[in-house]
């Protein structure tokens, strides 16, 4: 069975069910399924299919109990990393804000399937339907052919009202039809933004854009190394255009904000930010320690060696060094740099930067990254040289390859451009 199948079948039974609110509690399931059997042969020539298929998610479906059959622990795995992390109430807003960013994303999928999927559809009735006091299965018939189409798996709440559960065509659940599609994902600890990014049928990824986090707090989810727990956080997210993005900014401190981020750099190996320097820490040059000061970092933590020495790149907008210019200090677990802009020029201005992830990991660590990253890092730091840097970091993506040579990577910082 095709998914585009299994969704077809669960709109002839959803649809009939789209008044599951006002449905008589003293009313038998299998008389409360006809009505809704007969409400949906006349919808089916008056509704437009967009509105049809949102109704179809919104009124008929229980998308919370659907999700959980899609997903299943899913979400909690993906982020299981950030238990030892975070405090309680931090990893649970965590855990929340994704999932539930996830299951809006799978609520849109299944309303444009759908909406894909009402052409073939015809008129319907019941053939069979047994119900006990919590639930019931539904088989329901094509009119034209007299075959059987979908068994359907409903449940009663408290409420007393109706909802479709699930469904099964041909052996096969819907929801199990979705696992199979996304496997990869699901079972490859990859971030929920990941499975956000597929299910919305995107070229990219969103890592990090702050809209999660409150004006003026440290971004959820972001924590620092052991040595800085006692410094000042010179970070905070704030607010331009509606927009949200983080402002940074250091005069001796150098802390380094950390953060798990699990995708496939070979599935997406061109990244992309937006960022804007406010002030160069006088003299930084990242080949040196006592100028090793950039006003922008930002780290994307690969895998790491035998020996659990982090293979990390350090993208960096220098005071000093030419665009384009890479290079490592000689000290253990350092990373390499790799400087994508530079100099006071276009200080104070909103620039897109671009990166090609498995070009800038082969002229450094060389070969290829392993296809599962670790993690994300953003410095502003000026404690070498005793100055004081300032920057400014919003909207942090990954792309797939095809996007990025087809020119679909358009500048979406545009956005923060304005008289601020």
């Amino acid at each position: 069975m095709t998914l585009q199948t299994g969704l077809q079948r669960l709109l002839l039974v959803s649809l009939t069910i789209v008044t599951a609110a006002a449905a008589d509690d003293a009313a038998t399931g299998r008389d409360w399924t006809t009505g809704r059997v007969t409400e949906y042969n006349e919808l089916r020539s008056r509704i437009p299919a967009s509105e049809l298929a949102r109704r179809l998610v919104d009124e008929a479906l229980d998308l919370g109990l659907f999700a959980d059959r899609v997903l299943q622990d899913y979400v909690g795995q993906a982020l299981i990393d950030f238990a030892e992390q975070l405090d309680t109430d931090e990893y649970g807003r965590l855990v929340s804000i994704a999932r539930e960013r996830v299951v809006q994303a799978l609520r849109q999928r299944l309303i444009d399937d759908l909406t894909g999927s009402l052409a073939s559809l015809g008129v319907l009735s019941v053939s069979e339907a047994n119900f006990d006091d919590t639930g019931g299965t539904v088989v329901l018939q094509s009119e034209s052919t007299g075959k059987a189409v979908v068994a359907v798996q409903l449940h009663r709440r408290e409420d007393g009202t109706w909802r479709v559960e699930d469904l099964t065509v041909v052996d096969q659940l819907l929801s199990r039809s979705y696992r199979d599609q996304y496997r990869e994902t699901l079972n490859g600890h990859y971030s929920p933004a990941v499975l956000q990014s597929q299910l919305q049928q995107l070229d990219y990824v969103v890592l990090e854009d702050f809209s999660a986090s409150e004006d003026g707090e440290l971004p959820l989810g972001w924590r620092w190394r052991d040595r800085d727990e006692d410094h000042n956080k010179p970070y905070e997210v704030r607010t331009i255009n509606k927009r949200t993005y983080l402002a940074a900014h250091d005069s001796g401190g150098s802390v380094l904000l950390l953060r798990f981020s699990h995708w496939n750099p070979r599935q997406y190996p061109i990244m992309t930010w937006c960022w804007r320097a406010n002030s160069l820490p006088a003299g930084g040059d990242e080949r040196f320690g006592h100028t090793n000061d950039s006003a922008a970092g930002i780290y994307v933590f690969f895998s790491q060696t035998w020996i659990g020495m982090p293979r990390h790149i350090k993208y960096v907008w220098s005071t000093t060094l030419p665009q384009g210019t890479t290079g490592r200090r000689d000290r253990v677990a350092r990373p390499y740099f790799v400087v994508v802009e530079s100099g006071a020029q276009r200080l104070g201005q909103w620039l897109q930067a671009t990166v090609d992830l498995e070009e800038s990991y082969g002229a450094t660590w060389g070969g290829r990254p392993k296809n599962l990253t670790q993690g994300l890092g953003l410095l502003t730091d000026a404690n070498s040289t005793e100055s004081r840097a300032a920057a400014d970091y919003a909207d942090l993506r990954v792309w797939t390859r095809e996007a990025f040579e087809a020119g679909r990577i358009e500048d979406y910082c545009t956005c923060y451009r304005d008289r601020n």
